[in-house]
């Protein structure tokens, strides 16, 4: 049963990311508020108060966020690139959504540090990509289980 209300807690946590992103600059802080009430095992009514706007990092995520998205659309769906270039744009995608993705829990002078994407969490962004583009009504709940992939595996 336990297991249930976590996964309606991750579930919903994706909801409030999903209102909060919606002016995209918030989307960073968003991503950093729910990996937080992850983190720390807080209750998901909490997110609203541990969200903090951030605008100027916000406002880069959202840019980022918009280049990686264009950038897959024309290469997947307009421009006649072969497969290879096909696959090597998703993975530089899938690694620099993770990278930034990965930023979020950081305030500045740890986003400024570089650290490599963990392979699991760009697989997340893939899958979390082809299900959204399969079934558009899940970019309701997709923030929180991202959040979710983003959180460092724990011990124990």
């Amino acid at each position: 049963m336990r297991r249930l209300e976590e996964f309606a807690d991750v579930l919903l946590l994706g909801v409030f990311v999903f209102v909060a992103s919606l002016p995209v600059v918030t989307a960073f802080s968003a991503f950093g508020a729910a990996r937080e009430v992850l983190r720390e095992d807080l209750p998901v009514g909490r997110f609203w108060t541990v969200l903090r706007v951030q605008w100027v990092p916000g406002v880069l995520f959202g840019l980022g966020w918009a280049l990686l998205v264009a950038d897959v659309l024309l290469v997947v769906t307009v421009l006649p690139a072969p497969l290879p270039v096909r696959v090597a744009v998703l993975a530089a995608s899938a690694a620099a959504g993770a990278w930034m993705l990965s930023q979020t829990c950081l305030r500045w002078r740890g986003a400024l540090k570089f650290h490599a994407p963990r392979l699991m969490l760009m697989a997340a962004l893939v899958v979390a990509g082809v299900l959204v583009w399969a079934l558009p009504p899940l970019a309701l709940v997709i923030g929180g289980p991202l959040a979710l992939a983003a959180q460092p595996a724990r011990e124990g």
